[in-house]
């Protein structure tokens, strides 16, 4: 065989090699859509030991780890180069101010950052062409309960359309849109926040409901059937006579979240503290 008919040969076989790489590749996007779903970076959390506040401590954690290298995720990587730096260090100056001496002026409390209940360790999703971060249900919780004068319902005072009604609007007013979303399963409505991975399984959505101890524990031949989810409603913005939102249909008994359409969902007014004798 001549040289140039080998390297012909050659040729033509490491092209059939990357046309099965790449068939098997595409293949795979097609049949796990949970691995090639376009998504987008999480949020950065300065609060590096959690103690509520973005302050000294924190930065001295971020000073601490200068010129150390990763081959994954840590909370001071703030740029996500796989190094800490000073590049890392302009970021965290850029969003908590330093004084002359580069120390944090003043320490900022959390819950004055609107991305505090936030996963920030898991990425983001697209539904339709909106951007839906993740949310952490222990944050979520701390927040309705210590910065929220929402009450649970009390020997059955509330209706659960009412308060759920109330933490969806206090959510989108206070921690933005498309946090807590408005959960039905037909009998019963609740709060519920997408928890990061395939917003089509329906296991990636939490319930947060004050009344969840009560037909858990005290009605267990009732509870699947209550917490059997049909339909999610992601806030966006407000409309003329509730909310544009997000309509997601669920089927709890296929663990699915299908059919996604933007619709504007009627929601009655809030129940602010000085009017509830009206209602």
């Amino acid at each position: 065989m001549t040289p140039t008919r080998q390297w012909f040969t050659g040729f033509l076989y490491l092209s059939m090699v990357f046309i099965m790489i790449y068939g098997v590749i595409a293949g795979a996007c097609v049949g796990a859509e949970t691995e090639c779903e376009e998504t987008v970076g999480a949020l950065t959390d300065l609060d590096f030991n959690d103690d509520g506040y973005i302050n000294q401590l924190d930065l001295d954690i971020l000073k601490y780890h200068f010129n150390e290298r990763y081959s994954g995720y840590v909370p001071w990587d703030l740029n996500a180069d796989l190094r800490c730096d000073r590049k890392d260090f302009y970021y965290f100056a850029d969003h908590v101010p330093l004084n002359y001496r580069y120390q944090v002026e003043e320490s900022i409390p959390i819950w004055n950052l609107s991305d505090y209940t936030l996963e920030q360790r898991r990425k983001s999703t697209f539904i339709l062409d909106e951007v839906v971060y993740p949310q952490n249900p222990e944050r979520v919780i701390t927040w309705i309960k210590q910065y929220t004068s929402l009450e649970s319902p009390k020997n059955d005072s509330a209706v659960c359309v009412h308060y759920t009604r109330d933490l969806c609007r206090l959510a989108y007013k206070s921690l933005g849109p498309k946090t807590v979303a408005w959960g039905s399963s037909g009998s019963h409505a609740y709060g519920m926040i997408y928890t990061g991975g395939n917003w089509r399984r329906l296991s990636n959505w939490a319930i947060i409901d004050p009344y969840w101890k009560y037909y858990s524990s005290e009605n267990i031949t009732n509870s699947k059937e209550v917490y059997d989810t049909t339909s999610i409603e992601l806030f966006l913005d407000e409309g003329q006579y509730g909310y544009w939102a997000i309509h997601l249909s669920a089927d709890h008994h296929n663990n699915t979240v299908f059919e996604p359409y933007k619709a504007e969902y009627r929601v009655r007014d809030f129940r602010e503290p000085n009017n509830r004798h009206n209602e």
